[in-house]
């Protein structure tokens, strides 16, 4: 097994050695083709060489393609790359072939990014387990028979298992962040519309957000900075600590519906955090459940919208998606109306305690990876549908629209368990600084729950 601190990671040729880029890409496309996880639904192996091959010939005349040289991104196939595959995880479009990048895969591209292909994502990115694909379920590198999480499945589980080295995802209530938590990877939602959704397939208009998966938070700030085109914005000021920083807790939403070593380790980030400097602040956000359910109205409502004729026509679906789809088909106009009015209370809310606190800190998840295909999961004697446990601490930023970040701290009988960092609109500088803190201190503490 590779010696570094990723498990899954193989080893790269050296930085400074001739032909690194390609033989960095060769080892990630061979790994691929020899790995039975599913990350992958199309691999571009030659134009992922050609690319290589052109960051080796400008490095060696001391030059450098951008910040992203040489590295290798995984792009969630609800993204187009030109001249792949954009099938969304479904029979209906195996066939569609995208003409035009998406204007983040521009980014990727003028910033020296060699795109390996596309990642696999749940049907349509509607299912946080990331199970449920026309070419198979994507499998957790940690343990092969649990979920990866969705629905950026492929991305988060091809991060975590070395086959790339940042890759692109989508976020509409948690399809960033739960499969990073549960990959043990750092997965970031930026704030709405920071980055574009050109050329991304729509699930719902008012909650997707493109987001990003990478092995650490200065890989996230890095990417985030190509895809926004703000050098030096994010990485700044990521080694400053938290020390004087006011980080909240939620402890009113989330109790119920936590396992107990998702507690232990988000109580032992928490002390970590006080030990290095910052206040821990409890808040408290009485309108919680009611953005939850707000968000809940408009994605069904709004991807039911967006799918509507393919329903009628009896175009192919997976039973489990279609099933959720036609969840949005009865929600009336003045319910769907209702619930998007409240989305600037919503914010409101959330901008509320954040102007008490930098930022907020809850579990990302509430449970570990569970096993592939479980939709029922045991929590304190009783079962709960799994979907809600992988969901509830995440969606209502995707209606308020705040920047939040997963990053993984701890771990239980060897499933990673993440924590969630919320931060201020604009200040995703400040976010990953916490997170850089954050995944400071579970590298300096033995972080496994006792």
């Amino acid at each position: 097994m590779p010696t570094n601190s990723n498990p899954f990671r193989a080893p790269g040729a050296s930085a400074d050695s001739a032909g690194a880029c390609r033989a960095h890409a060769d080892q990630q496309l061979q790994a691929i083709a020899d790995s039975t996880l599913r990350t992958f639904i199309s691999v571009d192996a030659g134009g992922a060489r050609l690319q290589a091959d052109l960051c080796d010939q400008v490095a060696a005349n001391g030059g450098s393609l951008g910040p992203l040289h040489g590295q290798t991104v995984g792009v969630k196939d609800l993204i187009d790359v030109a001249g792949l595959r954009t099938t969304m995880g479904s029979q209906q479009y195996q066939s569609r072939i995208a003409t035009e990048d998406a204007a983040v895969v521009t980014s990727l591209r003028v910033a020296g990014a060699v795109i390996l292909g596309k990642t696999n994502t749940h049907e349509f990115a509607y299912g946080p387990t990331g199970d449920v694909s026309w070419s198979g379920p994507v499998r957790n590198p940690h343990d092969p028979d649990r979920i990866s999480g969705g629905s950026s499945s492929g991305s988060a589980a091809a991060v975590a298992a070395g086959l790339c080295d940042l890759a692109l995802g989508t976020d509409t209530s948690a399809s960033v962040r739960v499969p990073a938590a549960l990959c043990g990877v750092v997965g970031l939602k930026p704030g709405y519309d920071l980055l574009s959704r050109h050329g991304v397939f729509t699930l719902s208009q008012s909650l997707d957000h493109v987001g990003t998966l990478s092995r650490d938070v200065a890989g996230s700030a890095r990417l985030l900075e190509v895809l926004t085109g703000r050098a030096g914005a994010y990485s700044a000021t990521l080694e400053r600590g938290v020390k004087g920083l006011r980080v909240g807790m939620l402890q009113r939403f989330y109790g119920e519906f936590i396992t107990d070593p998702v507690r232990r380790s988000h109580a032992r980030a928490l002390q970590a955090l006080r030990d290095s400097g910052a206040e821990i602040v409890e808040i408290d956000l009485p309108e919680i459940q009611d953005i939850f359910n707000a968000q809940q109205v408009v994605l069904r409502a709004e991807a039911y919208a967006n799918h509507q004729r393919a329903l009628r026509q009896e175009l192919p679906f997976s039973d489990e998606v279609r099933a959720r789809l036609l969840t949005g088909k009865d929600i009336s106009a003045a319910e769907y109306l209702d619930a998007k009015g409240s989305q600037a209370a919503a914010r409101a809310a959330f901008d509320r305690v954040l102007g008490l606190v930098d930022v907020l800190l809850t579990p990302t998840t509430g449970t570990v990876a569970p096993s592939l295909q479980e939709r029922l999961t045991e929590l304190d004697g009783q079962m709960h549908p799994t979907f809600w446990l992988l969901i509830r601490l995440t969606a209502p930023t995707n209606f308020t629209g705040h920047p939040s970040l997963s990053v993984p701290f701890g771990s239980s009988a060897g499933l990673p368990i993440g924590l969630q960092l919320i931060g201020r609109f604009g200040d995703e500088a400040l976010l990953l600084r916490a997170g850089r803190a954050l995944e400071h201190a579970a590298q300096h503490a033995d972080t496994a729950p006792q």
